[in-house]
């Protein structure tokens, strides 16, 4: 579940819908991570220097918080059925270019991970600004943190070769998730805009086979007669 708040819709908070649906779907076996707080000026905030993005990011982390502890007694409920909570900060080499840049973020996150008692998920997309190496530094640099990470394929939005995407992907250890991207992306279109792949390329896409752990993004773009999401509307 990507986000528990977004901005200011909360989506009924710890005892609305949303946590309805998540309850419906715990019934039915599916241990969820739980996303917290995403702010919708992400992208545009976090594309500037270092200092700036240290006055954001502690900003950031504390409406992340606070959107934690209002789910905290939901959390501790259903915690059989939670795997985790995922941190929607969406990382990338596009905004993460220097190496102060990603040692302050550390520093951040180190501090911040002691503030909850679940495991903790992130997620990095790739868009060429680093090479291999470094990519591959930086997420042992944060799975070092105790991080659970996730790196997204890069397959929908196209933004690298399939050549440059495998490179990266496959330098990239075993205990570093992947997403995968199961939409193409309409690139004439002025904001982000996607259709869903093929039945034939979503199955190749299950049948892939790799050394690690892997999830899709997202939901909505499954094809419509596997939708879980649906499923539980029409209980």
């Amino acid at each position: 579940m990507q986000w528990t708040q977004y901005g200011n819709e909360a989506f009924g908070e710890s005892h609305g819908w949303l946590a309805q649906r998540m309850e419906a779907l715990q019934d039915d076996n599916i241990k969820l991570w739980v996303g917290l707080y995403s702010d919708p000026n992400y992208f545009r905030e976090i594309h500037t220097n270092t200092t700036e993005q240290k006055v954001y990011l502690t900003e950031y982390f504390n409406k992340l918080h606070k959107s934690y502890v209002q789910w905290k007694t939901w959390l501790r409920i259903h915690s059989n059925k939670v795997q985790g909570l995922y941190l929607p900060l969406e990382l990338s080499d596009y905004d993460f270019k220097t190496p102060a840049q990603r040692e302050q973020l550390a520093n951040i996150l180190k501090q911040q991970i002691k503030l909850y008692d679940e495991p903790l998920m992130i997620s990095l997309y790739l868009s060429g600004q680093l090479p291999q190496s470094q990519i591959k530094q930086w997420t042992d640099q944060l799975t070092n943190l105790g991080l659970i990470v996730y790196v997204q394929d890069g397959a929908g939005t196209q933004a690298l070769s399939t050549d440059e995407r495998h490179a990266y992907l496959d330098d990239l250890g075993c205990n570093v998730g992947i997403i995968r991207e199961i939409f193409v992306q309409d690139k004439a279109a002025k904001s982000f805009k996607a259709d869903r792949v093929s039945k034939e390329k979503f199955d190749s896409i299950l049948n892939e086979e790799t050394c690690h752990p892997n999830t899709m993004f997202s939901l909505r773009y499954l094809p419509s007669n596997s939708n879980p999401l649906k499923l539980v509307g029409e209980k």
